[in-house]
């Protein structure tokens, strides 16, 4: 070993050199020393701690015992690494340091500005060698020097240290970052050197530099650091970062020892976090409960204490609801093997962890997991309110975006109020309100709103707000008018037009029209009110839900008359409305007026624009308006409910477009579409996907819908809804795939999704067809027809039956052209009369009708209301069947009546010519076919032209199918140059020749299901396979006449009909009943 000799060996008098100079010489040391390096060796904190006290054996470490029982014997002046020399050298040391040090006070004073330490060529030379304290290393200790030499010497010491202690302070309170922490080492080591000690300031801000970096030098420093401050000055801040700097070494023993120390010492946070943190993560539970004992002591004793928790609330809620889950296994295992005193303090802090850890809040967890630890804490303590509470709270703040968490929100409630029979507080049943309203769900509001009326009498006055405008949501009209009332009667009639709002919105989600204006007039003569922008807003939506136009535009005089200026939420209900109906020219004219006045147009307004284009099939001006209203500037704020006022996003119109083109058949443009919205940025949403469903069902590809359904939407995050699997079961309808349709009403029940009234005409549909085949099996056609699974499904769907369906107010098939309160309870009537009529069962069409009448009676009460036009059809069948024409003429004047409520434009003149609305135009198509079959067998065949012309004169259009009908009596009745002008006028448009068919061994298929009247647009002019071959049979009648007049009946047809003269003459012989029946009749 080379070391640089300094004055250590003057210190005995035995002057050796004369002046400072580098000399080399050998000593032996320890052979340890060679080993390991010295001053680099990475040593445990423990032993850090060891090497700062000195070597004689009578000295222990001061962490080992109190500060009461450290002796206090006289320190080792060695100190540093005298555990590294032999015996004999370090006797010889310390015999030469112990002489008298006046001599060198006298000859070398400002050796004394050297380091106290000796220094080596080895890496002992590292600043951040750990110093022993004062206390340690006896620097305090007092010499023997003279007055004046002291006197001289502090001199020195003072111009010196003065710099050195300058320099130190600036490094220590400068903000450089990172800092260099071993040159500000190396300044403490000089000025501990130089026996200047620091003051309590300086000393904190020193730690506090240090512990700013976990590296192994800093924590070593700080071991030092705390070893040269004297006992009585060691402050809670020294022990907080110490007992950091143990920890974070791993060696708890080391920070036990400290805290033990500082527990009777100091009263402020002196590591007790940081240590049960570190136990709790290391499942070192015997160090947690002394802490916790501790802490309990403090409590009981009523001694302020600091934050036990403080290390704890840094851990992330998985970490510590793991440990809680530890800490209850150890409390379980415990109480079956420790005395009860040990397992009770386990117990108390493994409940203490549980709590902690579902306090915390808006951080993912494992919700199984805590579920677990829920129940396995109930092994070691009674349910507690307070826990379970902490459990749902902990789920709700993550429950806006994960279904996990809202599940088991609403889980550990319903089992508070259920199973644990706790009570809950008004804070929990708050956080239930809030999370209900956030998710529509009423069932839930209900169960709220009966724990309030159970334990607190009411809901205090915030919530009846939050519950009210739920329940209104949900359509319960009653619940909302009752608590409207207890609101008035309890609190005040300040906030009453407020809360009024909630009956007509209750009102608008029933679509009852008639309540919501007894509600408004019940409302003026009991508390003086008069309705605000808001009410009058859910009033006209109520009538236009009902289709009750001029109820609307009366309420909108009245809204102007009392003073109040209607708003664009306003103008856009009112659009929808007309929009609805297809009538574009009122809408445009609402719209050009809301602009005139000065209203800026929101976002519904254009929806209503695009759909009054779209229901009058002008796509291509709706398209034009969808890509306008992206550039546009529009009102997107409201303060109306969305569901009264519209859908406020610009996904609405695009779906529009889609929806338009799937009806149509029109793929090509669905895709086109579908990518333009991926282009502008416009998201999906269920009803997106929906149009999508259907253009695929329309498709007969119900499996590729299906495939949205369980794999694009889940991975958007959007859920199916009952719109979603009614499109679903049509599509295998169509392809003849009933058990599949079966399949999927059994899903959507397992989901938990209510069944609407369109989804239930699908499954009445699957019923019928499997009663149609076990019929067709079993009755040999004496017996009546009788579809008992059909009717037992549609008596399900009555038993059930509650306007509160109306409240979901998403698409629905099978409402056709009916108002919202008729047509969920009207299809599944119309469609069994349709069934029982083609059957010819009539004693169970009557039966049907007259449930049809006192359902609409127990609904609404509106006995007056005439049935809608579907339902009428089905009766004229029925009846038809039966020869009961005259019954078949009244059910027809009643459809007349109806259609003209319906479609007839606003302020129109029924006198005048075109006032039928066109998205009505075939709204007669159906009926009129059945009353043409009546007239025909009435002999009045002279009729059916006069109603032709009438329905085309106010703007009806009558289908492809009633043409073909159409001519075929005439064909039939003798009318024969009218027939063949009829098919010439109205259907050879579209006829694509025989050609178009191919061979004659496959066109007989392909004409079949080309003419399949199911399949045909109505709008399309294609003549039906009977009607040519109904033609045909004319054609042969004026061909076998006597030469003459039949040549000059058939010239006749040739100038009149050329293009169905050349259809009949091609038409190929098909062995089938038709041309069997007709052409070679007799």
């Amino acid at each position: 070993m080379i070391e640089r000799v300094t004055a250590c060996l003057e210190n005995g008098g035995k002057h050796v050199l004369r002046r400072i100079s580098k000399h080399h010489t050998h000593r032996s040391l320890h052979s340890a020393f060679w080993s390991h390096g010295a001053g680099n060796i990475n040593l445990p904190s423990w032993w850090l701690a060891f090497l700062q006290v000195p070597s004689s054996r009578d000295r222990t470490w001061p962490f080992d015992k109190p500060a009461t029982e450290i002796p206090q014997t006289p320190p080792d002046p060695l100190g540093f690494l005298d555990f590294l020399y032999p015996g004999e050298t370090l006797a010889f040391l310390r015999k030469l340091i112990n002489a008298n040090t006046s001599v060198v006070r006298r000859r070398r004073p400002s050796q004394l500005l050297l380091q106290r330490s000796r220094t080596y060529t080895s890496a002992a030379d590292a600043p951040g060698g750990i110093r022993p304290s004062r206390e340690a290393t006896g620097q305090s200790i007092n010499t023997e020097a003279s007055p004046a030499e002291d006197t001289n010497v502090d001199r020195l010491n003072g111009e010196a240290g003065s710099e050195i202690r300058r320099v130190f302070k600036r490094m220590l309170r400068t903000k450089e970052d990172p800092l260099n922490t071993p040159e500000l080492w190396q300044k403490y080591q000089e000025l501990q050197g130089m026996s200047m000690s620091l003051n309590s300031k300086d000393y904190s801000l020193l730690f506090e530099r240090l512990s700013a970096s976990k590296t192994p030098f800093n924590l070593k420093c700080i071991g030092s650091l705390f070893g040269d401050i004297p006992l009585h000055k060691r402050n809670y801040l020294h022990y907080d970062h110490t007992v950091l700097a143990a920890l974070e070494q791993k060696d708890l023993e080391g920070a036990m020892r400290l805290h033990r120390e500082a527990t009777p010492r100091v009263r402020y946070q002196h590591g007790s976090s940081m240590i049960l943190k570190y136990a709790v993560q290391h499942s070192r539970w015997r160090c947690a409960e002394e802490i916790w004992n501790h802490h309990l002591e403090k409590e009981r004793a009523h001694v302020w204490q600091p934050n036990i928790w403080k290390g704890l609330n840094t851990l992330q809620a998985p970490e510590l609801l793991a440990g809680a889950a530890r800490a209850v296994s150890e409390a379980i295992r415990q109480a079956k093997t420790s005395s009860p005193d040990d397992a009770n303090l386990t117990r108390s802090l493994a409940i203490s962890l549980v709590q902690r850890a579902l306090s915390i809040r808006n951080t993912e967890f494992d919700v199984s997991k805590q579920l677990q630890l829920l129940s396995r804490s109930c092994r070691i303590a009674r349910p507690d309110l307070s826990m379970f509470k902490n459990a749902v709270l902990q789920n709700l703040s993550l429950s806006r975006h994960n279904h996990k968490h809202n599940n088991a929100a609403l889980k550990l409630y319903r089992k508070i109020r259920g199973k644990l029979n706790l009570v809950p507080d008004v804070g929990l049943l708050m956080a239930m309100v809030k999370r209900f309203s956030a998710l529509r769900d009423s069932e839930g509001m209900y169960e709220v709103l009966e724990d309030f009326r159970k334990h607190y009498e009411a809901p205090p006055e915030e919530a009846y707000s939050l519950i009210m405008a739920q329940l209104a949501r949900h359509g319960d009209f009653d619940a909302v008018d009752r608590l409207f009332r207890d609101f008035i009667d309890r609190y005040s009639k300040e906030n009453i037009q407020k809360h009024a709002r909630y009956l007509f919105h209750a009102c608008f989600r029933r679509a009852e029209a008639d309540r919501a204006d007894s509600v408004l007039q019940s409302l003026r003569e009991t508390y003086g009110y008069e309705p605000d922008l808001e009410a009058w807003n859910s009033l006209i939506a109520t009538h236009a839900r009902v289709g009750n136009h001029d109820g609307a535009m009366s309420l909108l005089e009245k809204l102007m008359a009392a003073n109040l200026t209607p708003s664009n939420s306003t103008y856009g209900i009112l659009m929808n409305m007309f929009a609805r109906r297809s009538d574009y020219d009122t809408t445009s004219t609402l719209y050009e007026q809301a602009i005139s006045v000065g209203i800026k147009p929101n976002v519904p307004m254009l929806n209503s624009l695009v759909l009054a284009l779209v229901a009058g099939d002008r796509f291509d001006e709706a398209y034009q308006v969808v890509q306008d209203a992206m550039t546009m500037d529009l009102d997107i704020g409201t303060n109306q409910p969305t569901d009264i006022t519209g859908d406020f996003t610009r996904t609405r119109m695009w779906n529009t477009l889609l929806s338009h083109c799937a009806l149509n058949k029109r793929l090509d443009k669905v895709a086109e579409i579908q990518k333009r919205m991926h282009e502008v940025g416009v998201p999906f949403d269920n009803i997106t996907y929906a149009a999508l469903m259907l253009s695929l069902c329309i498709k007969n590809m119900p499996g590729a819908a299906l495939r949205i359904k369980n794999v694009i939407m889940p991975s958007s995050g959007a859920r199916p809804t009952a719109l979603h699997y009614s499109i679903l079961m049509g599509g295998f309808m169509n392809t003849n795939e009933p058990n599949k349709v079966l399949l999927l009403a059994d899903e959507m029940l397992k989901s938990n999704i209510n069944p609407t009234f369109s989804s239930q005409n699908q499954l009445l549909r699957v019923a019928s067809r499997v009663d149609e085949q076990q019929d067709d099996q079993e009755n040999d056609g004496e017996q009546p027809f009788q579809a008992r699974r059909a009717e037992e499904v549609m008596r399900q769907a009555l038993e059930t039956l509650n306007p509160m369906e109306l409240a979901a107010l998403g698409p629905k098939q099978r409402a056709q052209s009916n108002p919202a309160n008729v047509a969920f309870y009207a299809s599944y009537f119309s469609y069994m009369v349709y069934l029982y009529g083609k059957e010819r069962s009539f004693d169970r069409v009557v039966g049907i009708y007259d449930e049809y009448i006192a359902t609409a009676r127990k609904v609404h009460g509106d006995t007056g209301a005439l049935p809608p036009v579907e339902l009428l059809s089905a009766l004229m069948v029925a009846h038809f069947n039966a020869g009961e024409h005259a019954e078949t003429e009244r059910c027809w004047h009643l459809a007349v009546e109806k259609s003209e409520q319906l479609a007839r434009k606003f302020d129109a003149d029924t006198s005048q010519p075109g006032w039928v609305l066109h998205k009505y135009r075939f709204i007669l198509a159906l009926p009129f076919t059945r009353y043409m079959q009546s007239l025909q067998a009435s002999s009045r065949v002279d009729d059916i032209a006069t109603t032709a012309d009438y329905l085309q004169h106010a703007g009806y259009r009558l289908s492809v199918h009633n043409w073909n009908k159409y001519s075929q009596i005439l064909a039939q009745e003798g009318h024969s140059l009218l027939a063949f002008e009829i098919c010439e006028k109205h259907l050879m448009d579209g006829w694509p020749g025989w050609e178009y068919f191919g061979a004659p061994l496959r066109s007989k298929r392909k004409i079949k299901k080309q003419w399949n009247p199911t399949s045909l647009d109505r709008s399309r002019s294609f003549p039906h396979y009977e009607t040519l071959v109904y033609l045909a049979g004319i054609y042969l009648d004026f061909q076998s006449m006597p030469y003459g007049t039949g040549k000059e009946t058939l010239q006749d047809l040739e100038r009149l009909a050329p293009r169905t003269m050349e259809a009949v003459l091609k038409m190929p012989n098909f062995d089938d009943d038709v041309q069997n029946s007709v052409l070679r009749r007799n």
